[in-house]
């Protein structure tokens, strides 16, 4: 494992703070990927409609939308952010992919990502993301229909 230094702020600490959001919408699912200022990793989402949002499709035909695309000259701590408005009922999948090093000797880099459902309910998951790795099913969680939909 490689460390440096960064390239918008002091290396990573997976335990910073996560910045605060705004409050969510009803019925809307929202996904965060929080991570340092040493990489540009990227978030994915798959909808129940098998389409992914991310940053070469950030608009899906399902209402799904990349809110935040963070990059090396963002400041840290950067949050990558996909919002479902009016999530459908259904499976979600997260992805993270690192591709991009803004330290050239960064090989891994601790992340969170935090997922708020229409519920109300929150998750946090911690993980390590490698250069090179796209990792496709980071987490899952299923949507419930809306109680007047059951």
């Amino acid at each position: 494992m490689g460390i440096g230094l960064a390239c918008a702020g002091p290396p990573s600490d997976p335990n910073a703070p996560i910045p605060p959001a705004e409050p969510l919408e009803p019925g809307a699912l929202r996904v965060r990927l929080v991570f340092g200022p040493d990489v540009d990793l990227d978030l994915y989402v798959t909808g129940p409609s098998l389409e992914t949002v991310y940053f070469a499709n950030d608009v899906a035909r399902d209402g799904g939308f990349l809110e935040a695309d963070r990059r090396c000259d963002d400041p840290a701590p950067r949050v990558e952010t996909v919002v479902f408005p009016g999530a459908a009922a259904g499976d979600y999948r997260v992805g993270v992919d690192f591709m991009v090093r803004c330290d050239r000797s960064t090989d891994e880099a601790p992340y969170r990502i935090v997922i708020e459902t229409p519920d109300g309910a929150s998750r946090l998951h911690r993980g390590t993301a490698r250069f090179g790795l796209f990792d496709s099913r980071v987490l899952e969680r299923r949507v419930l229909p809306a109680a007047a939909d059951r």
